[in-house]
């Protein structure tokens, strides 16, 4: 009985999920660098490692792989593309490509029912057996058509099936380089578009010279909790007093001080104004990143802007109160946040100007404040 050759003796093995033992000299290991011989499954006969197979690891069929080759394949099986190329060579085995290796695991899988780079055994000349295959089953495919009309006419509709392997394969590789060079192309303009918009953005409020520092209105009503008299030791200390009207600078103005790494220097100065009796230019309302209100609408009968709804829609409106104090029923009309301070846990009010400045600086960048990098 002539002797089953190793391929198809290790595919018996792996379909039906038997074990791939190794052999040094008779000897059972689990190290394949000193192994010399292999035994599949429950078979008695145990084969050369170093004996040359029918697989190829191309599929021009020139180089035949040694069984070794092959049954280190199959015991990597599980590994990435990497880690099984870098074993291959600690151990000197040789590797076979990503498309070889995934074709030969999922024939010995059973998941596929041909290899390509199998080369059959029964083919001593590949063209003439090829062509005899062809002739012979031709002519007994003629012979049963003229014995049964109804299989001829069955056998117009047929065509010719393919396993999934070779249709997603296809006939060639593709190679996909142009697409790189596409895409660093397109990385490349990207990062010069961005550059140019921050450059235009950071001249919005001069053609030519440096941006001003950036304004936020606050109510002149007494009854604002947050005003010129206390909103500097609030915003750059972190700590709220109760307004005195008569500690009002008679600038009319305050300015405050906010370090940022992501701010350019003009917008980490910013202009506290209760007053806009001297807004005679537009670029004055260009600068005004946010505007605090009591709820009172006659504190914008001689803004830019003043109807409230409007106003909130270019704006970002902040009313300032009490924890616990009910608000004015048009502040969420007027789309207007709310910040509140507890009466009397003055720890809270770090936490609080931590948070507004994030928004403000939010506001900041999208107004061309931002550092470029």
């Amino acid at each position: 009985m002539a002797t089953q050759s190793p391929l198809k003796a290790l595919r018996d093995a792996t379909k039906s999920g038997k074990s791939v033992t190794l052999f040094n000299n008779g000897t059972e290991t689990d190290s394949i660098a000193d192994a010399n011989q292999v035994q599949f499954g429950d078979q008695k006969h145990q084969f050369e490692l170093d004996m040359a197979t029918n697989f190829y690891n191309d599929d021009g069929f020139t180089n035949p792989e040694n069984l070794k080759a092959v049954v280190f394949c199959w015991l990597t099986s599980k590994d990435s593309i990497v880690e099984y190329r870098e074993k291959c060579q600690s151990l000197n085995i040789q590797d076979f490509k990503f498309l070889v290796r995934t074709d030969l695991i999922t024939w010995l899988n059973g998941q596929s029912s041909t290899c390509k780079f199998v080369k059959e055994e029964d083919q001593p000349d590949e063209s003439s057996a090829t062509a005899s295959g062809i002739s012979e089953e031709k002519a007994a495919g003629e012979k049963r058509k003229l014995e049964d009309p109804q299989l001829e006419r069955i056998s117009q509709f047929e065509r010719e099936s393919i396993d999934h392997n070779a249709a997603l394969r296809g006939s060639k590789n593709i190679d996909f380089g142009y697409l790189v060079a596409d895409a660093k192309k397109f990385s490349h303009e990207l990062k010069r578009s961005k550059v140019v918009s921050n450059t235009s953005s950071r001249g919005t409020n001069g053609r030519d010279g440096p941006k001003k520092q950036p304004i936020i209105l606050v109510s002149p009503a007494t009854s604002a909790l947050l005003s010129l008299s206390n909103i500097k030791e609030f915003l750059e200390e972190g700590r709220f007093t109760e307004p005195v009207p008569g500690n009002r600078p008679n600038s009319g103005l305050v300015m405050v001080n906010h370090p940022s790494d992501r701010l350019i220097s003009s917008g980490q100065k910013i202009m506290i104004v209760d007053n806009i009796e001297n807004f005679n230019k537009v670029e004055y309302w260009d600068r005004v990143i946010a505007v605090f209100t009591t709820g009172q609408a006659w504190q914008f009968s001689r803004y830019i802007t003043p109807e409230p709804k409007s106003l909130f829609q270019k704006y970002r409106g902040f009313y300032f109160g009490y924890q616990g104090e009910i608000a004015p029923p048009q502040i969420k009309e007027w789309n207007v946040s709310e910040i509140r301070v507890d009466r009397d846990k003055r720890f809270k009010d770090k936490v609080i100007v931590r948070d507004f400045w994030a928004e403000i600086e939010k506001i900041l960048i999208n107004k061309g404040y931002g550092k470029s990098y």
